[in-house]
């Protein structure tokens, strides 16, 4: 199986305090590794309620199967002694909701953590995903609570698990000689 990431092209509602400029679906994009405190693309918030609505880039894989899809965020509170909760939402184009899930109570850190949600095998337990739906999929994230500090995420993505279409086997070359 391959995969592939979806990364965030534009946002529908947005309440987090951005770090830098006007867009936040490009600051979600950054891979920061190193210290909170050190990074300079994120969204922010000092208070419950804050949220953000994502669209993603388009999936454009030959494939046989879209096997499963993963929610993944990079966040974290660099204030000593504090936690903080998200609550995200995988959503179709129209309205409605595939899956909630939260990252339940962490504790801050000086570094991000990387939050990986459930792996999504059907939209709702039986219906298969196809590219109209990951190409309509967006994203939910809102911070359920906060115990102080600042809470802040640097990077929101979808992985994307699919089959690679199968190559018919060329006889000739299989057996050496056309038949």
């Amino acid at each position: 199986m391959a995969t592939v990431n979806l990364f965030p092209d534009g946002v529908g509602l947005n309440t987090f305090t951005l770090s830098t400029g006007s867009n936040a679906a490009v600051l979600l994009q950054d891979n920061h590794t190193a210290a909170i405190a050190a990074d300079s693309n994120y969204l922010s918030a000092t208070a419950v309620g804050k949220l953000c609505y994502l669209t993603l880039d388009d999936f454009t894989e030959d494939h046989s199967s879209i096997d499963g899809v993963q929610l993944v965020l990079r966040a974290g509170n660099d204030s000593r002694s504090q936690t903080y909760d998200i609550e995200t939402k995988l959503l179709p184009a129209s309205l409605g909701t595939y899956y909630t899930e939260s990252t339940g109570t962490e504790n801050s850190n000086r570094y991000y953590l990387t939050h990986t949600f459930t792996n999504r095998t059907t939209t709702d337990g039986s219906t298969a995903w196809d590219n109209t739906l990951i190409d309509g999929l967006r994203v939910y994230v809102k911070l359920d609570a906060i115990s102080g500090g600042t809470f802040k995420f640097t990077q929101a993505y979808v992985i994307v698990t699919y089959t690679e279409p199968t190559t018919p086997a060329d006889n000739a070359v299989f057996f050496g000689t056309n038949f």
